[in-house]
């Protein structure tokens, strides 16, 4: 099975677990962007205790770098997981509303056209 990838950016000495997801930590914003560099992540979470302006710095690079990552802010490494889950699905999700054709006119149409011949 594949996992996904989340940095996590956090000034705490835990490593926070995630339920298939491949998980690496830094403590620093500079470590931070070397990683993101290094390597492209799903989800960087970083933590509600850095300043703005180190949080502003880190998500001008990771929208520099990549397109489709996802930056998410976290308040509590009890609610990390469900946060990460939540932000990768909200953005990755299929959407709700599924076209489908009705094509049943067209039948239609080459029904009446083949009895026609």
């Amino acid at each position: 099975m594949r996992h996904l990838e989340v940095l996590v950016v956090s000034k705490d000495t835990t490593i926070p677990r995630i339920l298939n997801w491949k998980v690496s930590t830094v403590d620093t914003i500079e470590m931070a962007i070397e990683k993101i560099q290094q390597r492209p992540y799903n989800i960087v979470a970083i933590s509600n205790k850095f300043n703005l302006t180190d949080k502003v710095k880190l998500s001008q690079v990771v929208s520099v770098l990549y397109d489709n990552a996802i930056l998410v802010e976290y308040t509590d490494n009890k609610i990390l997981a469900e946060t990460v889950k939540a932000a990768y699905w909200r953005a990755n999700k299929p959407s709700s509303q599924s076209n489908y054709l009705d094509n049943s006119f067209e039948i239609t149409l080459a029904n009446c056209i083949n009895l026609n011949k």
